[in-house]
């Protein structure tokens, strides 16, 4: 009975492996069929290289060995505040306003929203269902803009930030260097957030927590940080041409130039402040041309990032100049101009914008939680 057990054991894991190998086969044939019609010209387009950059800092695009079956999933959801006028208006600045106010956050297991009306919606995780008791809860006050501050969820109403206790909003009394923006990361030392003025260029701040200091530099534009043993890893991407994307590593933020208060989010002779960071307190990991990297997350042991080229947005490992394709998300060209990625708990939430769409506001959201990836998409479907 034993060896029976374990002969079926064999089976099954050999079946199991079999099938994963043939959905990598297929994802390679995809993907070489993709970045054919996409190239010019008689170069040869193989799994080892899907895309060879002509630049000067080259780069290699091929299908990692080390696939990732990531669970894929997509939804609409509907602002529940939402108004038919805005709709249908023809002004860009009203028509915007059945998307988020601000970017939204994760808190106590839902993705907490706020709409045009000063109130929250939120959503459980589980089942993406309203819970319109925990928005009783909080809609107490009309609020401007939301973020997670300190672990809590802290939102403007009027001139003041306040935070949620569990019970009651309680005026925060910490300095807070945001006003109409969204965060980029926070630790026990800083709130880091950053500026974009598109080709001009863009900045990231680091605002120290003990001090109210704020430190910058260069970073246009922004999306993302992933701190290690190495120091802040700040992910940047610009969509200007056929695109940019950096990363840089501060180990040390204090380092960086100091930014006076009436300096930040300003330009100095129409470029951004950044620009005039001289500290050199970084090192540049990364600086490619021809592609845009979206966002950058934490998985298991690895950090992947989500890369856009030649029409389509795919999750990759980078290793040094090669850019390993290890799943190919939606397999579509999904599109994003000033997105942001910030990790809550076991939870990463990317927020999406698109000019076309909403301007500056939320259209959809993806949300990481290990395997599982779901793309909400607000009021309707928004794949292209």
């Amino acid at each position: 009975m034993m060896k029976k057990r374990l002969y079926i054991l064999l089976i099954f894991g050999f079946s199991i492996s079999a099938f994963a190998q043939d959905k990598h086969f297929e994802l390679e044939r995809k993907l070489i069929e993709h970045f054919k019609k996409q190239t010019w010209g008689s170069a040869l387009i193989t799994k080892d290289s899907l895309y060879l950059s002509p630049l000067k800092e080259k780069f290699n695009v091929s299908v990692s060995d080390n696939y990732i079956e990531f669970d894929t999933t997509h939804h609409v959801i509907k602002n529940p505040y939402f108004i038919n006028k805005y709709e249908y208006d023809e002004e860009e600045k009203n028509y915007v306003k059945n998307f988020p106010k601000s970017f939204s956050v994760i808190f106590e297991n839902s993705l907490v929203s706020l709409f045009e009306n000063g109130k929250f919606a939120c959503f459980n995780l589980d089942n993406f269902e309203r819970d319109t008791k925990f928005e009783g809860k909080l809609n107490t006050k009309k609020f401007k803009y939301h973020w997670i501050i300190d672990n809590q969820l802290g939102g403007l109403s009027g001139n003041s930030i306040f935070l949620w206790s569990g019970s009651k909003w309680t005026k925060y009394k910490d300095k807070f260097p945001l006003k109409n923006k969204p965060k980029l990361f926070e630790d026990e030392k800083f709130i880091v957030y950053g500026d974009c003025f598109g080709e001009w260029g863009g900045t990231v701040y680091f605002f120290e927590k003990s001090t109210s200091k704020t430190f910058f530099t260069e970073s246009t534009c922004a999306n993302s940080v992933i701190k290690n043993a190495n120091g802040y890893n700040v992910l940047a991407h610009l969509g200007h041409f056929d695109g940019s994307t950096e990363v840089k590593t501060i180990y040390d933020p204090t380092k960086l130039t100091f930014a006076k208060p009436k300096e930040i989010g300003k330009t100095v002779k129409g470029q951004a402040l950044g620009y005039t960071d001289k500290s050199n307190a970084y090192v540049k990991k990364i600086d490619f041309y021809d592609v845009q990297i979206f966002s950058s997350f934490s998985y298991e042991d690895k950090v992947l990032y989500i890369v856009h080229l030649s029409d389509l947005t795919f999750i990759a490992e980078i290793k040094n100049n090669e850019i390993e394709i290890v799943n190919p998300l939606f397999f579509n060209d999904l599109y994003t101009h000033d997105p942001i990625t910030n990790k809550y708990g076991n939870y990463t939430l990317m927020n999406l914008d698109h000019y076309g769409t909403g301007l500056d506001r939320e259209i959809s959201v993806l949300i990481i939680n290990g395997k599982k990836i779901t793309k909400l998409d607000w009021n309707e479907n928004h794949s292209r």
